[in-house]
Parts: C-alpha cells; sequence; structure tokens
C-alpha cells in the first residue's frame, strides 16, 4: 500500500468511527450543542460521504439525489469492499422470483422514481450534517422501541424473506417512529448481524411524516491501532454501537438508476381499499451477496455485500415480520399500523400477506407454520398481532397494530 492509499484508509477509518460516536447538535433534531471540534470532524465526514456528483437532482419533495458514478459510490469507502467486484445483477433470476400482484383486487402502489441520471450513475440522497448528527441518536433508538413479530422456526438455514405489505401512513411526532417491516438475522444477542426492510414513518430520519421504504443492517465496526502495523478488528456487535440506516454509512452497493432508499409510497385513508408494495431480501447463490428487492415489478435495489457481514456471510437462522414503533425513552409510543388493535380486514388493519423465505436453491417458498413463533414485547392493549395460515387469505398472512401510548 502506498504511503497516500495508507493515510486516506486512515482517515476513512477514523471518520467511519465518528459516524457511529454520539454526536450532538443544536443544528440536529436532539436540540444538543455541538462542539466545535466535533462540527469540524461532522464536515469532514461530509466530504467524503457526499461525492462529487455527475448531476443532482431536487424531487418534489424537496430531497436532493446526486447522481453518482456507479464505481465511485460511498459503499466503497468501507474498507472491507476496497477490492470488491460490483454485482450489477443477481447471478439467477428464476420465475418464481418474479412477484406479481397477489390477485386482480389487490392494487400496488404509485411509485415515485428520481428520473434524470446519467448513463453509469446511481441516485444517492444527499447526506446533510443535521442527519450526521443525528445518526447516532437514531442508532439509540434501537432499544426504547416495540415490536410484534411473527418469527419463523429457528436452528434452520434461510437464504432470504419476502412478503407484500399494506402501504400504511401512522401520525407520528418528530421524536417518534413506525414501521412495518422484515427482518433477516443470525448469530448471538452480542454479535447479531441484521437486515431489516419495509416501509417507515420516520421524520427523524427522512425530515418529513411520509410513508418512505427503508433498510438497516449491521455492519462491522472497525476498530485500529497503529504502532509498527495498521491492524483493522472488524466486529459486530448486535447494535450496541452500529447499525445503519440506508446509506448514511457505506455498505449498501447501489445499481439501480431511479429507485432507491427512500422511495415514497402513497398510503390510501384508514378504511379504503389498500394499496400494497412487495419487499424482499435473498442470497444470490453465487455471489452471496444479500440482494433488496422491491416492487411488483421486481426492482432489484442493489445489495449488501457479504463481506461486510460475519454471521450472515453464508445464511440466516431466523426471518421475521411484523411491525416497530418507538421514540423517545419516558413518553407515549406512536401508533402501529392504522393505530388500531387488529382484525381480520385489510382495510382497516396493516396486514402482511404472501410471506416467504428462501430455501438453500433459490426459491421463494412457504414456511412450516406450526412451528412460528408470535412475540409481542408490551401489553397487548398497546400492539398486537394476529397471524394465519395461508389456506384463508393470499398466502401466509398476518394482521397487527395499535394505539401504543403508555407501553411498558
Amino acid at each position: 500500500m502506498s504511503p497516500k492509499s495508507f493515510i486516506n484508509l486512515i482517515i476513512v477509518l477514523v471518520l467511519l468511527n465518528l459516524s457511529i460516536e454520539h454526536y450532538h447538535g443544536a443544528e440536529g433534531k436532539n436540540n444538543k450543542l455541538v462542539p466545535k471540534e466535533e462540527d469540524m470532524e461532522l464536515d469532514m465526514r461530509l466530504k467524503i460521504q457526499n461525492k462529487t456528483p455527475v448531476k443532482s437532482i431536487k424531487t418534489k419533495l424537496g430531497d436532493i439525489y446526486d447522481c453518482i458514478n456507479i464505481y465511485k459510490q460511498p459503499a466503497f469507502d468501507h474498507p472491507l469492499l476496497k477490492n470488491h467486484k460490483i454485482q450489477m445483477k443477481p447471478s439467477v433470476i428464476q420465475e418464481e422470483r418474479i412477484h406479481k400482484p397477489i390477485s386482480n383486487t389487490v392494487s400496488s402502489v404509485e411509485r415515485y422514481k428520481i428520473q434524470g441520471c446519467p448513463s453509469e450513475t446511481v441516485p444517492i440522497r444527499r447526506t446533510s450534517k443535521e442527519e450526521l448528527i443525528n445518526a447516532k441518536y437514531l442508532n439509540n433508538w434501537i432499544k426504547p422501541r416495540h415490536f410484534v413479530s411473527a418469527e419463523t422456526f429457528a436452528e434452520k438455514a434461510y437464504y432470504g424473506g419476502k412478503a407484500s405489505i399494506t402501504d400504511v401512513n401512522p401520525k407520528v411526532d418528530m421524536d417518534q417512529f413506525s414501521t412495518a417491516q422484515i427482518w433477516i438475522q443470525n448469530g448471538p444477542a452480542e454479535e447479531l448481524n441484521s437486515i431489516e426492510f419495509g416501509w417507515a414513518v420516520y421524520p427523524q430520519l427522512f425530515g418529513d411524516n411520509l410513508t418512505r421504504v427503508f433498510g438497516l443492517w449491521t455492519i462491522q465496526k472497525l476498530i485500529y491501532t497503529l504502532i509498527f502495523i495498521f491492524i483493522i478488528i472488524v466486529q459486530a456487535d448486535g447494535f450496541k454501537n452500529t447499525g445503519c440506516y440506508n446509506m448514511l454509512c457505506p455498505g449498501f452497493v447501489q445499481v439501480h438508476p431511479e429507485y432507491i432508499f427512500g422511495e415514497y409510497i402513497k398510503a390510501k385513508p384508514y378504511g379504503e381499499k389498500p394499496t400494497w408494495f412487495d419487499f424482499s431480501v435473498y442470497r444470490d447463490l453465487e455471489s452471496g451477496n444479500w440482494w433488496f428487492v422491491n416492487g411488483f415489478e421486481n426492482t432489484e435495489i442493489g445489495y449488501w455485500p457479504k463481506e461486510i457481514f460475519t454471521h450472515l456471510a453464508n445464511n440466516a437462522s431466523t426471518v421475521r415480520f411484523g411491525g416497530v414503533a418507538g421514540g423517545d425513552p419516558g413518553k407515549p409510543t406512536p401508533p402501529m399500523g392504522h393505530g388500531y388493535l387488529p382484525y381480520y380486514n385489510d382495510r382497516y388493519t396493516c396486514t402482511i400477506e404472501e410471506m416467504k423465505i428462501v430455501n438453500d436453491q433459490g426459491n421463494f417458498v412457504d414456511f412450516d407454520t406450526s412451528n412460528v413463533q408470535l412475540k409481542n414485547d408490551t401489553k397487548t392493549s398497546c400492539y398486537d398481532l394476529i397471524f394465519i395460515g395461508k389456506e384463508v387469505y393470499h398466502g401466509i398472512t398476518m394482521f397487527f397494530g395499535g394505539p401504543g401510548g403508555d407501553c411498558p
């Protein structure tokens, strides 16, 4: 390694580490003061995070996306991806993976894409200093939250999961969030590797109260020592200090030229015929990368390279389906789904249908519902779920939600 490359790598590692340290800032929505030294560090981090664009696009919603050379996107700032060869398409696209609306009565959601990026570039949402200030705050929200989920039987190997989810817009305050999502996980609690994806209403993350596509994953924390030899120790820490939403840190490789994390999906009001959005993540049979695919059009957004994982490098041990809601500790929690306890009606209850896992052949298949574990970490008057098999509705189905409030 040349001296210049060596120095650049050290700078990247320092700034990556800083990105998961606690930033306090009057410019952030947590309304705390940023010390001058940390403000300078934030400016340095922004210079690395926000690449020089070929073109910039401002959407009607006010988001700014930079069209970045696909080979120079932020993912490749990750030291473990220094020699990574980008995968433009999954190695195999089987017919079973081409998702169609589950019936003629189901309406797929109106999608909003980024149009106008030149060839060989991808849209990357421009990161603001405020988002970096909030980054650690967002990660701290991992604990003060509640969830309901249906979990596949553990101690088996899974290679992905998918589902169709009704599009809902729960009403949350600025310091709250609410999701409908899928988890793909492996590893003990203290070293948990996890990929989470679905839709979220998350003002602290997106700056508004719209329903948007999100992704969250654990990424190895980088610890370094420089004595005479530069040593990189990579570890996952079960969300104690790591975990990254969307593309706020390097790791996810974007390949689609129009659809991205943060995509707005328009939800129908309570009581109306719902629209649906299709979400899936599966491990590529040849590369081992975890591909994120959404929409009934089978849109391949990009992937999390296997190199950034430890326990998820080969397979998952658990796939979960459900929702999460939370906010500041000590305050009432927000609604989940439509904000009412669930019952058997997708017009009034957030619904997940066509729940499937990926087997070792790379196919989406039903899972054994007799061994499903139903989990709820708070009282059922706050949030609850109803799980049913595939015989009644469109595939394996669950209904969930609740009003939140004083939820221990």
